[in-house]
């Protein structure tokens, strides 16, 4: 074909296939093999992916209400169309072990990083579209320690084009527990091994633990609720690390979210905006914060207010009551749009609801019911050929 087309056009049509689509074209000839695994090709097709918005909203979601033991209750990874009603696509086909409980930690570049524990020692990386995965070798175990936490994250290096997880662990049973810097490894795809890097680690501790301990990527920064003690006092913050630079930062919170002692905090974001959703138990009131300008501290803003009044929940904000809705909504992801997706209990049941702040309205989604107890936002998903081009340590599923 390549006599009859000039080159530059057939990478141009090329560059149109969905990625399940490229996989089996590589065996059309030698040529549109070289040409679909090369490198070039393969970063120029996922760019045009995202640039023609052609990305997904990974949702996981577990239906417990069938099962007599939750913890056999089957994962769900739907892919929605991140419009009004998020539509559903078609599920994300993993390498799972039916009889083992998996969370996605991470999506980056059509790469899923996946966990089978709580600690974190079970991992490897997918990519669902070509149906191949690399285990990743096993971190540092601190099982000489009666109890510590492991916070793990997933992202990408576009210096070095190398995928890299983050593996945070603190000493729960340790005296220096928040007030000295946390066990710290990397992982890179390209080499294949962990380094320790807790040298660069700054003294905190992890709000949220395990594989889905919830965080926020912007701009190949990745970031998490952390806290340390100071003065016999919890000091919250957001910590942030960098995967190019492999160094960590910190983004100062307002100052009564600072230094509140029984509230809890949650990151979430998506696109380019870093918001907190607030939660206090006494009175049961939860705040949406938003950060207008990113890296700005003195532009966190309080967009959102709900408080649970006895069995009925009020928005102050619009001057209304939802009576349908029994307790304090839970917050999973900020969405691209700038709407906020949240969990409810809506007459005892699980559903997902789109909060759209500017037009002050508020969307069940018809997402779940009865029986749907919890809901792990894991991120925007884009088809793409990342790993086709690798050999050394893969595995087809």
């Amino acid at each position: 074909m390549s006599d009859y087309f000039p080159v530059e056009i057939l990478v141009e049509i090329l560059h149109r296939i969905p990625a399940k689509s490229l996989v089996k074209c590589t065996g059309v000839c030698k040529s549109w093999r070289s040409l679909i695994t090369d490198p070039t090709f393969i970063l120029d097709h996922l760019r045009r992916t995202i640039d023609d918005d052609h990305e997904f909203l990974l949702i996981q979601l577990c239906n417990e209400g069938v099962y007599t033991n939750r913890w056999r209750a089957p994962m769900r990874y739907s892919l929605r169309f991140d419009y009004d009603q998020l539509d559903e696509f078609s599920t994300l086909d993993l390498p799972l072990d039916s009889n083992i409980e998996f969370s996605v930690i991470g999506i980056c570049n059509g790469l899923v990083c996946i966990t089978s524990s709580r600690e974190c020692y079970s991992l490897c990386i997918c990519n669902p579209s070509i149906r191949r995965y690399v285990s990743l070798p096993k971190p540092s175990d601190y099982c000489g320690f009666n109890y510590h936490e492991t916070c793990v994250g997933f992202g990408f290096d576009s210096r070095t084009d190398d995928y890299k997880v983050i593996r945070i662990v603190s000493m729960m049973d340790d005296t220096s527990y928040g007030v000295s810097p946390p066990e710290v490894e990397l992982y890179s795809l390209a080499t294949g091994f962990w380094k320790n890097i807790t040298s660069v680690a700054p003294v905190c501790s992890m709000s949220f633990t395990g594989g889905e301990a919830p965080h926020a990527c912007i701009d190949g920064i990745l970031h998490w609720g952390a806290k340390r003690r100071i003065n016999d006092c919890w000091y919250h913050f957001i910590l942030s690390f960098d995967f190019g630079e492999e160094v960590f930062g910190e983004i100062k919170l307002p100052h009564n979210l600072a230094n509140a002692s029984s509230h809890t905090i949650t990151v979430i974001g998506g696109g380019k905006s870093l918001a907190l959703y607030q939660e206090t138990n006494w009175p049961c009131v939860s705040h949406i914060w938003v950060m207008k300008e990113y890296g700005d501290e003195g532009s966190w803003n309080k967009v959102f207010t709900f408080n649970l009044m006895g069995f009925y929940l009020e928005v102050p904000f619009w001057g209304k009551m939802l009576p349908e809705i029994t307790s304090i909504p839970t917050a999973v992801c900020y969405r691209k749009s700038g709407e906020v997706l949240l969990l409810m209990s809506k007459e005892g049941e699980g559903c997902l609801y789109s909060l759209d702040i500017e037009r002050k309205n508020l969307t069940d989604l018809r997402i779940g019911g009865r029986g749907y107890k919890w809901y792990m936002y894991s991120g925007y998903y884009a088809e793409s050929l990342v790993l086709l081009n690798k050999a050394n340590g893969l595995v087809s599923y």
